[in-house]
């Protein structure tokens, strides 16, 4: 673990007390003035069974076995109509990936001179990462059905669509020229990194069709997407201690490192993704920037945690919620149980964007968040403690409306989680209730927020309660 101590040793040298851990009552809290905790969390060995990441084979047997019955029935026939899982689905694969501001990228302007780039210009090549996300949905899709039905066919495309954008795919597009020299042009090509844990899980779930992992393609793949995108996850994670980058860019980065490590077996990657959600400097460490706050739920005899986005967005809240449940559930498959560190603070935080964003049965699902009103949810706002805090330049007074309501996949993640482990979890199985059976790529719009998260939590994770 050479690779990786290095960066432990660096981040253990600063030694304070652990204020943020703490409950904060309402108030006011300044992020920056927050003193880091010391260091408690080491290393681990990791035993990794194959398949893994976010389903093992108990949970494709399960899956397997209840195909017949409600939710998974409706949720599998999602999966088969969603327009993603053909198996005559060709790749679109690019040699350099971008997702750049239109109006500064979008035209070939000086912009490219600027960046050394000007060779490497096509019309839309700015927002030629759309042709990714969409490919790696397809990829998890199709390896999915192989894995449920046996299907040889969405395989060989799911296979073909991988190693197709790992024989052509370079990587980010970077600055050539002084002013972006071997750097990204916008920090937004960042958020790529929500797409690499979708193409590593299907590699995951496809690496023993007809021996697939032990062939030179499958490891074209995993080289691929360690090569190339591994050093950027590295490289934001350790960057990112300002208070600029909101949770959600940490956990692109973090799920990518981690189910990129899982798949190539490389226990330094692994630790370094786990060790930055629980003790890391940016705030996708939920014991520290990552939870504004922890109270007792007025409503019931949970706790809730206050996000570093519910100030912000829900858009961007509820998204924050997809991934953490993502990669506890990856840590979950490693047998690291991340949900219930530090007295459950990932559950809390989930609970506390549930209860805010549960819109009532009569609203369905498939709604305009632009049509809702107060009285389209649940909850109260004023149900919901709240800690002004400061971020990105600005002061959070007061949870966010703004797409208050946002409809994202992923609940029943939660939902089976605290089924299984006894945990009551009300308002994460209120909303998992409200939206099953959840879809994935083609089920929530044609924008990257409709993939940045897989999906098909109920077709693979939903249990009810013992």
């Amino acid at each position: 673990m050479k690779r990786f101590l290095s960066i432990i040793m660096s981040a253990t040298a600063i030694i304070g007390a652990c204020t943020a851990c703490s409950e904060i009552e309402d108030g006011t809290t300044d992020i920056d003035s927050w003193e880091i905790p010391a260091p408690t969390y080491d290393p681990q060995v990791y035993t990794i069974k194959h398949p893994c990441m976010l389903h093992t084979a108990d949970d494709i047997a399960y899956t397997k076995a209840h195909l017949g019955q409600s939710p998974w029935s409706e949720a599998y026939t999602k999966l088969k109509t969603s327009g993603y899982s053909n198996s005559d689905r060709k790749a679109s694969p690019v040699k350099y990936l971008a997702r750049l501001d239109k109006d500064n990228w979008g035209d070939g302007g000086g912009r490219w001179d600027d960046a050394g780039l000007r060779d490497e210009f096509y019309p839309g090549i700015h927002n030629n990462y759309t042709q990714f996300f969409r490919d790696c949905a397809a990829a998890y899709q199709l390896a999915l059905l192989w894995q449920l039905e046996g299907d040889a066919a969405a395989a060989d495309c799911a296979v073909n669509i991988l190693v197709d954008w790992a024989r052509v795919n370079k990587g980010i597009l970077l600055g050539r020229g002084p002013k972006w020299k071997d750097d990204v042009i916008d920090s937004n090509e960042y958020l790529i990194m929500f797409q690499i844990h979708q193409a590593a899980n299907a590699a995951e779930l496809l690496r023993d069709y007809q021996g697939w992992e032990n062939k030179e393609s499958f490891g074209e793949v995993v080289d691929w997407l360690t090569t190339y995108f591994y050093p950027f996850c590295s490289r934001f994670l350790q960057m990112n201690n300002t208070d600029h980058w909101w949770m959600n860019w940490d956990l692109a980065s973090m799920t990518a490192m981690l189910s990129m490590g899982i798949l190539a077996d490389d226990q330094d990657m692994i630790n370094e993704a786990i060790l930055h959600f629980k003790q890391g400097d940016g705030p996708g460490c939920l014991n520290r920037k990552g939870i504004i706050a922890m109270y007792d739920d007025p409503d019931s005899a949970e706790k809730l945690a206050q996000g570093n986005e519910s100030g912000r967005d829900q858009g961007h809240n509820t998204l924050c919620a997809a991934m953490v449940g993502a990669f506890c559930q990856m840590a979950m498959s490693l047998g690291e149980d991340l949900f219930s560190l530090n007295g459950g603070r990932a559950i809390a935080f989930a609970q506390y964007v549930a209860k805010y964003n549960l819109v009532r049965p009569e609203v369905g699902t498939g709604y305009d968040v632009g049509t809702l009103t107060d009285a389209s949810f649940v909850y109260d706002s004023s149900s919901l403690p709240f800690t002004t805090y400061t971020y990105n330049g600005g002061t959070m007074t007061a949870i966010s409306g703004d797409k208050r309501g946002s409809e994202r996949p992923g609940w029943d993640i939660w939902a089976g989680y605290c089924n299984t482990h006894d945990i009551t979890g009300k308002y994460v199985c209120e909303m998992a209730d409200h939206f099953r059976p959840d879809g994935g790529g083609g089920h929530y719009g044609g924008d990257s927020g409709g993939f940045d998260q897989v999906g098909f939590s109920t077709l693979m994770h939903y249990r009810p309660k013992k």
